[in-house]
């Protein structure tokens, strides 16, 4: 049986590494698409992971967006339809589902951003069986053209995957010139993101830094503006190529973000997160909040205190966040399930009422 994955984003490498590596030790045969955007086919070559480049990102417009998806759907159809895949699995792609459809490819999707508007109608309504955390409501992404037969929970969310076989190295610490436990890691606002509202020209980060104590800061820019912005910041360090982000997050005191993925990595590590994204709140954040395992402001003071507070009593808060971490499930098991249901049924199992909602 072929698996076709779609990797369309730089977290979702992390993300399928793991599927990736558990497919292939288990005899499937695994075919891996990307595109060209934020250091993409870096990453995936850091993880030895084997692709065919097909398309790139439009940039910030609707108008490149539009035209560069357009041109990849027809790129990857050409591919697809050579390669003949027997089943399709992504994370909040576009084109991937698109083409899956016209195919007649039976698909596997994982949603985690329900305001992500605009991809999930182009994703949800295509997608044979859609696999997304507990905390956000079903009926969000039926809004968006989800069919309630194709929704399945899972008590747990997206960045549990990416630990799978996680070993921490102090490897990228030392190209650093850094001391474990004794940095903080940063990744302001994701301003190319169609879902992104919020001011593309600054970021919050920029005035919590200056009360922050004095210590190095790793921060991960996503644009060159933004690289810009923080240069002058003589703490702030931002590396020139990818890294293990992995290990600089396991090592870290604490993570400031104002993204998404690389805070929930840090928690997942049981590193203390302070979230400070300045849109729509998601719900898997606001769940995150209640259980205890992030603090969330887009206050200046109020993150620095909660930094200060963070550093003091370290590692109690680390193992709280590492205890309930360990309670949840991780989207490895749920996504291998249902390849290996499809595999042996040709379908999906189909879900009962009563089993949609998970306790937790």
């Amino acid at each position: 049986m072929k698996v076709w994955i779609d990797i369309s984003n730089a977290p979702h490498a992390h993300f399928f590494k793991g599927i990736i590596r558990e497919l292939e030790k288990r005899g499937y045969e695994v075919l891996v698409t990307t595109r060209h955007f934020d250091g993409l086919t870096g990453i995936l070559d850091m993880l030895g992971i084997d692709y065919y480049v097909v398309g790139k990102h439009g940039g910030s417009t609707l108008e490149g967006k539009l035209i560069a998806s357009v041109e990849r759907q027809q790129k990857l159809a050409q591919l697809i339809i050579e390669e003949k895949p027997d089943l399709a699995l992504y994370k909040h792609s576009v084109e991937a589902p698109r083409v899956a459809f016209g195919l007649r490819i039976p698909s596997i999707g994982f949603v985690d951003n329900e305001t992500a508007t605009a991809q999930n109608k182009l994703m949800l309504p295509l997608t044979s069986r859609i696999i997304y955390p507990e905390p956000i409501d079903k009926y969000d992404l039926m809004r968006s053209g989800a069919d309630a037969n194709a929704l399945k929970p899972i008590k747990g969310f997206a960045e549990l995957a990416h630990i799978y076989g996680f070993t921490p190295s102090k490897e990228p610490l030392n190209e650093l010139g850094l001391e474990e436990y004794d940095y903080i890691v940063m990744r302001p606002e994701p301003i190319k993101a169609n879902y992104f509202n919020g001011d593309a020209e600054k970021s919050v980060l920029e005035k919590i830094i200056p009360m922050l104590p004095d210590i190095p800061i790793v921060l991960f820019p996503r644009t060159e503006s933004q690289r810009k912005r923080f240069e002058r910041f003589y703490n702030v360090i931002m590396p020139e190529k990818p890294m293990d982000s992995l290990s600089l997050l396991y090592y870290a005191k604490m993570m400031i973000g104002a993204g998404g993925t690389m805070n929930r990595e840090a928690i997942a590590l049981g590193t203390p997160t302070i979230s400070t994204y300045p849109g729509k709140t998601l719900a898997v954040t606001k769940w995150m909040t209640n259980l205890g395992v992030k603090f969330y402001s887009t206050d200046p003071l109020a993150v620095a205190k909660k930094a200060y507070e963070f550093l003091r009593r370290n590692g109690k808060f680390r193992s709280y966040i590492r205890y309930t971490v360990s309670r949840l499930e991780n989207p490895i098991d749920a996504i291998l399930r249902e390849i290996e249901t499809y595999e042996e049924y040709g379908s999906f199992e189909e879900i009962k009422e009563g089993e949609k909602k998970l306790a937790f």
